[in-house]
């Protein structure tokens, strides 16, 4: 028998959507930020491999977030380890840059999604289905 995930989980998988999106857009605007004049030309590189990575890790999480609703425990551990170093790289960013507040929107969607999936009603249901369902 199948067991519908709770409305947490979809709540989960809505934030790790958007989050996704919001990382991709953020690492887009730190691609373009390289052009900005008062990036040196050291700082271009770090800049343009920051929103790069960033892009990357996005496209990750929107990839991963699917297979949650399937109740599979490895993605619901490969979605907080992506979304944990998407904090760690907004945090880095809002060391650099203290003023971009869609990082900061980013960051709060990762934390939220990662309380999500690991309390409540969630993590029950991953609990109950652990091993009940195949690969």
């Amino acid at each position: 028998m199948t067991r519908r995930p709770p409305p947490e989980l979809v709540v989960a998988v809505v934030l790790g959507y958007l989050n996704g999106v919001v990382a991709v857009l953020v690492g887009i605007a730190l691609m373009f930020a390289r052009y900005l004049p008062d990036i040196v030309d050291g700082e271009r590189l770090i800049v343009t491999i920051v929103g790069a990575c960033t892009v990357l890790l996005g496209l990750f999480v929107i990839a991963i977030a699917a297979g949650l609703t399937r109740a599979r425990q490895d993605a619901r551990v490969l979605v907080t380890v992506l979304l944990g170093i998407t904090i760690a790289l907004d945090v880095v960013i809002l060391l650099a840059s203290p003023g971009l507040w869609f990082v900061l929107v980013d960051l709060v969607l990762a934390a939220a999604a990662i309380t999500v999936l690991w309390t409540g009603r969630t993590a029950r249901f991953f609990a109950h289905t652990a091993g009940a369902r195949p690969g």
